[in-house]
């Protein structure tokens, strides 16, 4: 009991950092690949810094993203393990708070270890994520919203909040096959929402009209889009443009993940770095240790930071516009074609040493474009 609740615990606290993410989640039968598909888009002004890896420390391994920095070495944002079991997450701000009474009965446990990779390292399916939030109900302090999918084809949110929780299985929610979440819960204050919502509707809107199956190279798509409810396509929309919840991609945009929930090959399409600027490239789990280097060092979060401070500026208010022209002409960068087979390939040390030469001559290309702003 108190190893679980302390892995539950622990796979919650750093959600706090997350700040504004916009995701999605995919059933089984939705999906090209056949299996659940879990998309977090990232966004994160004070953690920006991360790196994919893989980690082999508890009953099941995983690989993930995760910070690049040794104070916080064992966080993770969101990652699948080699039973197909994945885990994303975003922020939430209107779950219910404890009362004082409710949060002084709370019997407070010392947080030990990081965050979401006690989850991850495990769990194999999502009954048995509730089963570790049954157990620390009454013992947490977080509000999130957790997309779970696992090899049995099971996805669902959870919303949680500290003395509670609210599951929404794919379908419950009335979506065909699919479902999204940004900065709110349905299970909270509908007076509270906040401007997260325009997100929210955007992407579910995109995605009721979308046409066939879902595929990860799809929610790459929406993370590069700069379309919106108010405005439509704002890089072609007149007038300046304040960076704010109207587009998927901001300023704050680190990542771009999608988890392939597959129990024979778990795999996950990353984009480590700005949407626009970053490349998508497949990571395997049990490929292990062997992954393409761009997203496994620094190249791809550096050239997407050389990227954002061209991309947008601050006006006299500290919010930050859009160049249009910067982002329109990076968008514009042909991108080398990349797949993701359903099984690894065999020599996986080959495939990822083209993906790296590949992200090199896009590197190349993106620098060249923005050395004329």
């Amino acid at each position: 009991m108190k190893r679980s609740i302390l892995i539950l615990v622990s796979l919650l606290l750093l959600h706090g950092a997350s700040l504004a993410c916009t995701s999605a989640i995919v059933a089984a039968h939705r999906s090209s690949e056949g299996v659940p598909l879990l998309w977090k888009h990232r966004d994160n002004g004070k953690f920006p810094n991360t790196r994919i890896d893989y980690i082999a420390d508890g009953t099941y391994a995983y690989s993930a993203i995760v910070p690049n920095n040794e104070k916080y070495a064992r966080g993770v944002y969101a990652g699948v393990n080699e039973k197909g079991f994945g885990v994303i997450s975003t922020a939430t701000r209107n779950l219910p708070e404890s009362t004082p009474e409710e949060y002084k009965a709370c019997k407070r446990r010392r947080m030990r270890g990081g965050a979401m990779w006690n989850g991850l390292r495990e769990c194999a399916t999502i009954e048995e994520f509730e089963e570790l939030l049954k157990k620390t109900k009454r013992s947490r302090r977080s509000h999130s919203n957790f997309g779970v999918g696992d090899a049995t084809g099971a996805v669902a949110y959870f919303e949680v909040w500290d003395v509670g929780y609210r599951r929404y299985d794919v379908s419950e929610r009335g979506n065909d096959g699919f479902d999204v979440r940004s900065n709110f819960s349905h299970a909270g204050d509908p007076k509270k929402i906040g401007t997260s919502k325009r997100r929210y509707d955007l992407i579910m809107k995109e995605m009721a009209e979308h046409k066939g199956n879902f595929s990860p190279s799809d929610f790459i798509g929406y993370s590069r889009s700069y379309n919106s409810i108010k405005y439509g396509d704002i890089l072609t929309a007149k007038g300046r443009h304040v960076c704010s919840n109207h587009t998927v991609p901001r300023y704050t945009t680190v990542g771009s993940f999608v988890m392939v929930c597959d129990g024979k090959n778990p795999r996950m399409l990353v984009m480590n770095g700005h949407s626009v600027s970053s490349l998508a490239v497949p990571v395997y789990v049990k490929a292990e240790r062997e992954i393409p280097q761009c997203v496994k060092g620094d190249a791809m979060r550096l050239l997407s930071n050389d990227f954002r401070e061209k991309a947008y500026y601050k006006n006299s208010d500290n919010k930050f516009i859009l160049n249009k022209d910067v982002i329109s002409a990076v968008l514009a960068v042909r991108h080398p074609k990349i797949e993701m087979p359903s099984e690894m390939p065999k020599d996986i040390r080959k495939f990822n040493s083209r993906i790296d030469k590949q992200f090199a001559k896009h590197e190349k290309r993106v620098r060249k474009v923005l050395s004329k702003f």
